[in-house]
């Protein structure tokens, strides 16, 4: 095998000079098909595919019914994604026993939308006696076209199979964990890429998509840990700090996010997702200077587009309303009818007890962005200051479709549940709390009628609830 390797760099060495020199020349000089299909290969290769085209043209020319040729036409047409003239041109393409030309036949299928006559080519080429070598690379080259299309089940099954021959396959691992993440099935891509880097334990991309999958899997802790890890091997990636800036953040540690958002925007003032990723995280610290700093460079940077809104935001957090109403004023009429300006006029009406005008101004913004929690999440309070329980009740609902652990979601239900008081909504939002949660709400409700439920059952405690629920025992201590 390694002669092999030499011989044929010897061979194209020499070619690439016969070449080289006959179109210095300018002169034609006669090849074999298969040396035009040898530099037309190598020209693909360094990236020359208009000269490997020049080359497959000409080749053709002299040896017009050459399946080595007309195979490389093929790919150069698959490869520019002229995948109706690439179908065409293979109707001339006699049938052999390799698999190359129904794999690139099945991918111009897949891409032109003919998945009935791909599934049959590839059932029609399943059905031959193929040997373990051109089975095993059908099957994980299908798997990889599947993916491409986003048919992710039949990829799955196709590129499972594959692993069974060769359970080594990086290429065919990393397929997997993705068709996995894409059906939403995170704890097997997080699965597929820990036999990735079993394989390979300093593979920097690997550790880098275990961090993303344990950060949309929740598990912020096994994010960071994978972060530091990928931060071992390339210190200096600004998008790999940022994600681990941000599951710090998702993981409650706002002050150290922070410091790296921080590093990072030195290290990069142009990145205008920086300045947002850092606004949200000084907000949560209720750091309002230092919004307000922020929000001056980025002014500075980016010009003063929707800055006027960012600004009266923060008074609006600050509670200096009369400061944030002035500049609500003051917001020109192209930035009105955007996401921002919708929020913040609906969070000024609820804070003037406005609220039907609130409903409207949230209602808009859910137009433009719909399915946004933080804007169900302020609907449902509308809601309940309004006392139309049941529809805040269907906003909380929808917002635990999107979101089943969104901050107090589920004990503001079960309030509701409470004060509406009919018994079969009552039981499904009791369902869905753990027995530590239940014994919790218990001991809000009950106060200091009992000390202690430790002991009580599951059983016991949802009893106990419903017997509170049908007597509209209130919570008298909580604010909603």
């Amino acid at each position: 095998m390694h002669r092999e390797t030499d011989d044929n760099e010897q061979d194209i060495t020499s070619l690439l000079e016969k070449y080289e020199q006959m179109r210095a020349l300018g002169r034609k000089t006669y090849f074999d098909a298969d040396e035009f299909a040898l530099l037309a290969e190598y020209y693909n290769a360094e990236g020359d595919n208009e000269e490997a085209e020049e080359l497959i043209s000409e080749g053709l020319k002299m040896h017009p019914g050459s399946p080595e040729l007309m195979l490389l036409r093929v790919k150069t047409l698959v490869f520019f994604e002229m995948y109706e003239e690439a179908l065409d041109y293979m109707r001339q393409l006699p049938e052999d026993e390799d698999v190359e030309l129904p794999l690139l036949k099945i991918e111009a299928l897949l891409h032109t939308d003919r998945y009935n006559e791909a599934d049959e080519l590839i059932n029609k080429t399943m059905g031959r006696e193929l040997s373990v070598d051109d089975l095993y690379f059908f099957i994980t080259e299908t798997g990889y076209l599947l993916n491409d299309v986003d048919k992710f089940d039949r990829a799955i099954s196709f590129l499972e199979e594959s692993m069974k021959i060769d359970e080594s396959n990086t290429d065919a691992i990393v397929d997997l964990a993705y068709a996995y993440e894409m059906k939403g099935n995170l704890e097997k891509a997080i699965e597929y890429n820990n036999l990735l880097l079993d394989i390979d334990p300093y593979s920097y991309d690997g550790w880098v998509n275990i961090g993303k999958l344990y950060s949309m899997n929740g598990d912020y802790h096994k994010a960071i840990d994978a972060f530091d890890f990928a931060l071992t091997i390339q210190d200096d990636d600004i998008g790999l700090l940022k994600m681990k800036a941000m599951a710090l953040y998702m993981n409650d540690n706002a002050p150290e996010a922070i410091a790296i958002f921080e590093e990072c925007l030195r290290k990069s003032p142009e990145d205008e997702s920086l300045y947002e990723s850092l606004l949200e995280a000084y907000d949560v610290m209720e750091q309002y200077e230092e919004m307000m700093k922020l929000i001056d460079k980025k002014e500075a940077q980016f010009g003063s587009g929707g800055i006027l809104t960012k600004r009266t935001f923060v008074y609006v957090h600050m509670g200096e309303l009369a400061k944030a109403e002035a500049l609500f004023a003051q917001i020109p009429d192209s930035e009105k009818d955007t996401l921002d300006y919708y929020m913040l006029e609906g969070e000024l009406a609820f804070q003037h007890d406005d609220y039907m005008e609130a409903e409207v101004a949230y209602m808009k913004a859910a137009l433009i962005s719909e399915g946004n929690d933080e804007i169900i999440d302020r609907l449902a309070n509308i809601s309940v200051a309004q006392e139309k329980y049941e529809q805040a009740a269907e906003y909380l609902e929808e917002l635990l479709v999107i979101d089943p652990d969104y901050p107090t979601a589920k004990s503001r239900l079960a309030f509701i549940r409470f004060e509406i008081g009919s018994k079969e909504p009552f039981d499904e939002i009791m369902a869905q709390f753990s027995d530590e949660e239940l014994r919790a709400l218990l001991s809000l409700i009950m106060g200091d009628e009992e000390d202690d439920f430790a002991n009580f059952s599951r059983e016991k405690i949802l009893t106990r609830l419903n017997e509170a629920r049908e007597n509209r025992v209130l919570f008298k201590n909580i604010k909603y």
